[in-house]
């Protein structure tokens, strides 16, 4: 945004600390890294990273465990969404969220999906629910 227009503030809206790149913005930002680390971390393992190009590459890789690699992938687009949403509410003067609120509101929406797979599809991802909550602290 700031490269579009320079009179804007381009600092992150949530740390004000550095400039708000897609890589700071969800990853890096002390605010977006704090909650990604609690949904995600335990979720991918070793491979748990604030670096877009390496969460990329686990998120797109095929393993055995397809059911974390799918709450892993929901997880991601959960947060992405929310921290964008947070970040729009913060740029527009509306009531800041804080990162622990942030993350229940994600962890009960991960909880609620897992437990509403229905489909035919449902029966492989019928331990999605307690992996989560195995997973998640």
């Amino acid at each position: 945004m700031y490269v579009w227009n320079t009179t804007i503030d381009g600092s992150c809206v949530q740390c004000h600390q550095h400039m708000e790149t897609r890589d700071h913005l969800f990853f890096s930002c002390s605010y977006s890294a704090t909650v990604l680390s609690k949904l995600a971390r335990n979720l991918m393992g070793n491979h748990f990273s604030t670096t877009w190009s390496n969460i990329v590459i686990y998120a797109s890789q095929k393993q055995s465990d397809g059911v974390k690699l799918c709450l892993t992938r929901y997880v991601l687009q959960e947060t992405t969404y929310s921290i964008w949403r947070e970040r729009n509410t913060r740029k527009h003067g509306d009531t800041k969220t804080p990162s622990e609120v942030l993350f229940r509101n994600i962890d009960r929406l991960v909880k609620n999906r897992t437990m509403s797979l229905t489909s035919p599809h449902a029966q492989r991802f019928a331990t999605a629910y307690q992996a989560w909550i195995g997973a998640v602290p």
